[in-house]
């Protein structure tokens, strides 16, 4: 597999016709999270999908960041069965990978 690909900043998007700054909502994963670790951090990202499934391409998103050590691992948050309960997946135990 070829290494492709590079990390950008999501810039803002602005409504002119307001002349105001809009909510980002091209970012990927939804969230970033740091645990406090013995070495230093562990940098999660968290990713919110209700029926917990992810598409091809936030698929290859996810392998990118993981592979390129961006995250120590990603979650992906969804909708429990227990009604108010969020339920997280690691990315690497769901779609098995390395």
């Amino acid at each position: 597999m070829t290494k492709r690909g590079k990390l950008v900043q999501c810039k803002p998007k602005f409504n002119p016709f307001t002349k105001s700054l809009m909510m980002n909502t091209g970012g990927f994963p939804d969230f970033i999270t740091f645990r406090k670790q013995d070495n230093g951090y562990e940098v999660i990202g968290v990713e919110v999908k209700a029926n917990g499934w992810l598409d091809r391409e936030e698929k290859e998103k996810c392998i990118w960041l993981l592979e390129n050590k961006i995250f120590s691992r990603i979650l992906v948050a969804r909708k429990s069965k227990e009604k108010g309960k969020i339920e997280y997946i690691d990315f690497k135990v769901k779609y098995n990978k390395k």
